[in-house]
């Protein structure tokens, strides 16, 4: 059964490979006259639509004002100076359409999915551009979103997973924007007024700071078209954004205890890494998934779970952004387990950096990667996706088509090295919320 399971991986992946491997080709690239960078990707299989419009609109602009970059993004699309929430909304449905809008440390994007028919995404663009050029903000709407993010916060206190990561996060990032915490974020929102999220509006949501991706069944110069409006109606701003870049420092070892009422302990461990430019992204990505990216497989599960069983699932991951992320490995275990589980979370992580991964298991991790990432290219909003990511991090138009090789020559050293250079167990900060206050 396990043999099957890996040849049907590696024929997975020579198969997906194949399909992606002129990914490039495919890709038509432009700029504006505002200064947006486009990418288009001619998909016929299907009369759809993807489009996506990035702008350095992020948390990372907010100054002290946390949750602002989201409010805005939320209200973007409750409504237009014609159209209450409810007919915005329902203009969408009847034409079978979709916008919406989210934000992150970096951007905030709106995703516009519609039929290519000529009549619907006519109508669907011009909803798009009422939205963009009078969007309803109003006060009462602001007061209920506002309040609904307050008690989001305060839910979050409910949970032991989230209170672990979110301490784990302040931790690490003292003083840094991915540290902040929610009472933080409570107190900022209840400061916040309808006039912020209309300033932030006004001072991010630009053309000249934007990418713009449109995957769909659409000639190049439809597309060309289309941006050339998206594009105009954002405008363009003479105002210049500092890089999104952070000085995080790596912090002393620490351990943080949290009593928790319950019969488990939720355990968050690990340290500040690297961003998404480091030249060992790979080789580490590729060593965690080993480690403990690959679910029941990896050797953090084989070991903690299966052999000692000492917790019902472990996992690790790295999160590198355009700023730098951590490290982190999070179990949950017995509140009288925790000092085994621990140790033996270190024991096994330790064990893996001075050892490496073992042929079989790196083998196994690199037709994983490669084919659930040509997987992930099989649709019009995976690879809208990948262009964006192609996009923010400034990659070459080649990145996915020379993946599947770039993985597969990451030698067993290699990743030794990478873990051995970045990653430090003695200096983990390790959290624990759970078990009775001592």
């Amino acid at each position: 059964m396990f043999k099957r399971i890996i040849m049907t991986l590696t024929c997975l992946a020579i198969i997906t490979t194949a399909m992606a491997s002129d990914m490039k080709s495919k890709i038509k690239e432009w700029r504006t006259d505002e200064g947006a960078r486009v990418l288009f990707i001619n998909a016929p299989e299907i009369p759809m639509v993807d489009i996506v419009v990035s702008m350095d609109a992020g948390s990372f602009r907010e100054g002290d004002q946390h949750g602002l970059a989201a409010m805005t993004a939320t209200m973007m699309t409750l409504g237009t100076k014609e159209m209450d929430e409810n007919a915005f909304s329902e203009a969408l449905e009847n034409i079978g359409s979709s916008i919406s809008a989210g934000s992150s440390i970096a951007t905030t994007t709106i995703n516009i999915r519609s039929l290519t028919d000529e009549a619907v995404l006519n109508r669907t663009l011009e909803l798009w551009s009422e939205m963009m050029a009078s969007p309803r903000m109003d006060g009462a709407i602001f007061d209920r979103e506002r309040a609904q993010a307050i008690d989001a916060q305060k839910a979050r206190l409910d949970n032991p997973s989230a209170i672990a990561g979110e301490l784990y996060q302040s931790l690490l990032f003292p003083d840094q924007l991915q540290g902040v915490t929610s009472e933080m974020l409570e107190a900022s929102l209840k400061a916040m007024k309808i006039d912020d999220v209309k300033a932030f509006r006004e001072a991010y949501y630009h053309a000249t700071n934007a990418n713009i991706v449109i995957v769909g069944a659409l000639s190049e110069q439809e597309a060309k078209t289309i941006s050339t409006a998206l594009s105009a109606q954002l405008g363009k701003t003479d105002k210049t954004l500092n890089p999104i870049r952070n000085d995080a420092k790596a912090v002393k070892a620490q351990t943080v205890r949290q009593p928790f009422n319950g019969p488990q302990s939720q355990i968050m461990m690990g340290q500040v890494s690297i961003d998404r430019f480091n030249p060992d992204f790979l080789p580490l990505t590729l060593g965690n998934h080993v480690l403990g990216g690959s679910g029941l497989t990896s050797l953090l599960m084989m070991d903690i779970r299966e052999k000692q069983g000492l917790t019902y699932g472990i996992y690790s991951y790295f999160s590198p952004t355009l700023l730098h992320g951590p490290f982190t490995i999070g179990l949950a275990t017995k509140n009288e387990s925790v000092e085994h589980a621990i140790e033996a979370t270190l024991k096994e992580t330790k064990a893996f950096i001075a050892n490496g991964p073992m042929d079989a298991d790196l083998e196994r991790a690199k037709n994983n990667l490669i084919g659930s990432s040509i997987l992930a290219l099989s649709s019009n909003r995976g690879l809208a996706s990948a262009l964006l990511t192609i996009a923010q991090y400034d990659l070459p138009l080649d990145y996915y088509d020379t993946y599947p090789d770039r993985i597969r020559a990451i030698t067993k050293e290699e990743i030794q090295k990478a873990f051995e250079k970045h990653i430090h167990p003695d200096d983990f900060t390790i959290v624990i919320v759970g078990g009775a206050a001592e």
